[in-house]
């Protein structure tokens, strides 16, 4: 009975051929390798013909999903192809780690004790734990562990040679260091311990373990067995489920945040699948992406590339260029020795774009099941690059698309970010989508709320719409449940936001609510919304708000007034879009009343006279003359600043067009003593600067002949024409502005 531990670099590609060879060489009969226990029976898919790495096993705990670990693979991962190497041979292979169903348990934190962050002097050996190579490499004097990492193992040519080094060196290394008190990590070896036991009780001739090089001293050197019974008492306990799911490149890389990560997934993708040790074909490959980014390169900046790195290596020693090496040479050759331009395609160059697959009928919660059948029903693609696709509502297939899209999004799932809705009224939607893996955990996660994603998501919005206390929540939800199609989840919402409304006094909340139940009316001709259900929330809400507005008005200050006016511009907006007779006169009755109230909030009474001219709801002679009062003498200028910025919202166009309000503007501007000028220029120019170029350029046209149209709209007013011209600059320097 032999035992061999191979110690190795998670995802490394010289790692795996050296695997491979010691493989074929030992011909074991059972293979041990360091992973999750629960994951073996979902194992027999490694070897499926549509099984395309990087690819991830997901264990998660069925009653809280978001307690869950990734196990990536990729093509060139040593325990993936130990795996498939098992299965064709037709040999057991078991995964011998701490089972997740300890690791994930409540009460882990209770029993399992991680003292590191605790004990000072247990710092630098946590380090050194999480980094080995890191350490040793340091040592070898090498800033870049991968680099080095490469150099003595990856690229080595004798495999039992390197499983023995690395041996020594962790031997080495773990000697030396204090004792851990990870009692965490003591646990995990103790179970590898115990499946190398089970495995020779059961009389194994030839055994294989496989495991991160760390591990290799403690399950070379193990202890009595009585030891590790101790450590693997009375532990906590958690049923686990497992599946696999489709990963990336770029999260096997470090800034993933997985911890076994590796920086250079497209340059091991290259080294795994290419014997190619002088590089010509990465160059090419090199070339090709450069290329692909409009940048010229010949055949002959690949040779002259090549020869660079080959004389990298050789002037350091190397038995043969690495990816540093190679990365000199292009920025050198390539780039003319110009640092961004290797920046713009280090993604497509070092991190490469691969994502995996995984066959159908491979284990999965229903909602997920669902998900991938309405995907391919749309013909869909999860990819993790950016694509953007333009839906038609009218047309069944892209109607489909959108609801599942926004139903996704009402449940936090964010594959799609909607970018561009071409006017209201329209059929078109742009969507921007994006598929990274984590979306399959928060996926998962809503399995509890349904077997389907309609029936998930119903739930889901009737749970928070119990729950929520807040009517600005309420709308917030309502937003995203209304395109979703979401019949049941919105009538949970409408019989909340009712209850809400009713027990409200906070108008703003009232009008944030109002919006966007007018917005229903853009989708009513495609979608299939109770519009009777909502009609009758949006009557009751409506009578509310307007009744308690005009109070809402008074006492405030400037800032409140600024946008309680743009809350009020936004619901002129979703009344006039009801277009409902019955609202709009009420509305304009409140309107009204606002601009007459003589405690209103300047800034609110200008924009309230602002709407009433733009209705016509009241004759243009008491427009002026309201003007006119508004920014007379009497009235404190900050005031009629903040009124004239009120009336002026969003419309520059009516100085240009009507001169009987360009003259009283012209002439109160004319009035202000050069102190209050001063004084109020900021205020003015916030309200000129909202004003469109060409207003800005045609009232600019207009001040040069301020003094015939103020003739021409005043002829009964006396103009003092040289008050006038001293105006003009100072008219035209604000309009600049």
């Amino acid at each position: 009975m032999s035992l061999h531990i191979l110690g190795i670099r998670h995802h490394g590609p010289g790692s795996s051929h050296h695997v491979n060879e010691a493989l074929k060489a030992l011909q074991p009969d059972i293979i041990l390798i360091e992973g999750p226990p629960e994951g073996e029976t979902i194992l027999k898919w490694v070897s499926h013909p549509d099984m395309q790495a990087p690819v991830a096993m997901l264990a998660y705990v069925p009653e809280q999903p978001q307690q869950a670990v990734f196990y990536p693979f990729a093509d060139y991962s040593p325990e993936w192809n130990a795996i498939r190497f098992a299965q064709q041979k037709n040999i057991p292979v078991r995964l011998i780690d701490m089972p997740l169903a300890h690791q994930l348990a409540k009460a882990k934190d209770a029993e399992i004790s991680d003292e590191e962050d605790a004990m000072p002097p247990q710092e630098m050996v946590t380090e050194i734990k999480r980094n080995p190579l890191a350490y040793l490499a340091d040592i070898a004097g090498y800033d870049d562990a991968e680099e080095w990492w490469e150099q003595q193992f990856e690229m080595a040519k004798h495999p039992a040679g390197v499983f023995e080094a690395i041996a020594h060196s962790m031997t080495a290394l773990r000697e030396q260091l204090p004792a851990s008190a990870d009692q965490r990590e003591e646990i995990r070896e103790a179970f590898m311990r115990k499946a190398i036991r089970t495995a020779q009780r059961e009389m194994y001739s030839t055994i294989v373990v496989i495991c991160g090089a760390w591990h290799v001293p403690a399950l070379l050197n193990m202890p009595a067995q009585k030891q590790d019974d101790a450590l693997l008492k009375n532990l906590p306990k958690t049923k686990i489920e497992t599946t696999w799911i489709p990963w990336t490149n770029s999260r096997l890389s470090y800034e993933s945040g997985y911890g076994a990560g590796i920086t250079s997934p497209g340059w091991y993708q290259h080294c795994w699948q290419t014997t190619d040790h002088q590089g010509i074909e990465w160059m090419t490959h090199t070339a090709r992406v450069f290329r692909n980014h409009k940048i010229d390169i010949s055949a002959a900046h690949i040779i002259e590339a090549v020869r660079l790195a080959n004389s990298l290596a050789q002037i350091r020693n190397y038995a043969k260029p690495g990816l540093r090496e190679f990365n000199e040479a292009a920025q050198t050759v390539m780039c003319m020795g110009d640092e961004l331009l290797m920046r713009i395609v280090w993604k497509d160059l070092i991190v490469g774009d691969n994502m995996g697959k995984i066959p159908e009928g491979t284990p999965q919660v229903p909602v997920m099941n669902d998900f991938e059948k309405q995907i391919k029903s749309y013909r869909l693609k999860l990819t993790e690059d950016y694509k953007t696709i333009t839906l038609d509502l009218r047309e069944n297939n892209d109607l489909q698309k959108s609801i599942l899209l926004h139903r996704l999004n009402t449940m936090d799932i964010p594959w799609g970010e909607l970018k561009t809705v071409r006017g209201k009224g329209t059929f078109k939607e742009e969507w921007q989508l994006c598929w990274t893996p984590a979306l399959h955990l928060s996926l998962i996660e809503k399995a509890p709320w349904g077997n389907t994603i309609e029936m998930a998501c119903n739930q889901w919005v009737a749970h928070h719409a119990v729950n929520s206390q807040h009517l600005a929540d309420i709308t917030a939800l309502l937003q995203k449940a209304i395109p979703a199609e979401l019949q049941e989840g919105i009538y949970a919402l409408m019989k909340k936001m009712d209850a809400l409304a009713a027990s409200s006094n906070d108008t703003i909340e009232l009008i944030d609510a109002i919006i966007p139940l007018a917005q229903i009316s853009r989708y009513g001709n495609v979608r299939k919304t109770d519009l009777d259900t909502i009609e009758f929330i949006l009557s009751a809400i409506f009578y509310r708000m307007i009744v308690g507005l005009p109070l809402s008005t008074t006492g405030i200050d400037e800032e409140q007034a600024q946008m309680l006016t743009g809350k009020i511009n936004d619901l002129q907006t979703a009344i006039l879009l009801l277009n409902n007779e019955e609202y709009k006169s009420a509305w304009l009755e409140t309107i009204f009343k606002i601009a007459r109230h003589a405690h209103a909030a300047a800034m609110v009474k200008g924009y309230a006279y602002k709407i009433l001219y733009d209705t016509n709801y009241i004759e243009t002679e008491q427009i002026a003359l309201a003007f006119s009062k508004a920014l007379s003498v009497n009235q404190d200028p900050n005031d009629a600043v903040n009124w004239l910025e009120g009336f002026l919202k969003d419309a520059g166009h009516l100085l240009i067009l009507d001169d009987a309000i360009w003259s009283i503007v012209y002439e109160w501007i004319a009035q202000l003593e050069a102190g209050a000028f001063q004084e109020l220029l900021p205020l003015l120019r916030r309200t000129f600067a909202t004003f469109k170029s060409v207003e800005k350029i045609k009232l600019a046209e207009k001040v040069k002949h301020g003094k015939s149209h103020a003739l021409k709209t005043a002829p009964a007013a006396e103009i003092d024409l040289q008050r006038a011209a001293k105006v003009i600059p100072i008219i035209e320097k604000l309009l600049h502005l």
